[in-house]
């Protein structure tokens, strides 16, 4: 594998470390306030506000955990490192597009053109990451067959 690929192999895991962190970060602030605000009200169970709040973002705890453990095995050069980072990475695109089609659809105006063409910028620069991880040299430094299960 040539040196600039393994650059941007170790490049793209820190941005998976650090964006796993930035989400967790995000959720953690989302909790407690959801924690802080319903704490107040006396009519609900404070188990339930515990509960309201990880169901709402657990989804995006999961995404982080795997990033981050992806970016772990990426840096150690293992097989199944490459395979969850394409995972990884097809999973932001798609928890993208997701969030951004329901936030479109419960206000239709939140969304402005600038809005959804920085949006398209984002999706499109995290198909080419996708894009680039099938490449050549990544295809034959992890070789992946179906017989090692990475197929």
């Amino acid at each position: 594998m040539k040196h600039s690929w393994r650059i941007f192999e170790l490049i793209l895991a820190g941005i998976q470390v650090c964006s796993g962190l930035v989400i967790l970060f995000f959720v953690y602030i989302t909790c407690t306030e959801y924690y802080t605000f319903l704490w107040k009200n006396p009519l609900v169970d404070h188990q339930r506000i515990v509960l309201m709040a990880v169901r709402k973002n657990i989804t995006l705890v999961f995404v982080s955990l795997i990033a981050i453990s992806s970016a772990i095995l990426l840096i150690k050069n293992l097989s199944k490192g490459w395979v969850t980072s394409v995972i990884t990475w097809f999973m932001f695109a798609i928890i993208l597009i997701i969030n951004s089609y329901r936030l479109n659809q419960s206000n239709p105006g939140e969304l402005d053109l600038i809005s959804i063409f920085i949006l398209g910028i984002i999706t499109v620069v995290l198909i080419t990451i996708i894009l680039a991880l099938f490449n050549i040299e990544f295809r034959q430094k992890y070789n992946p067959t179906l017989k090692n299960g990475l197929l």
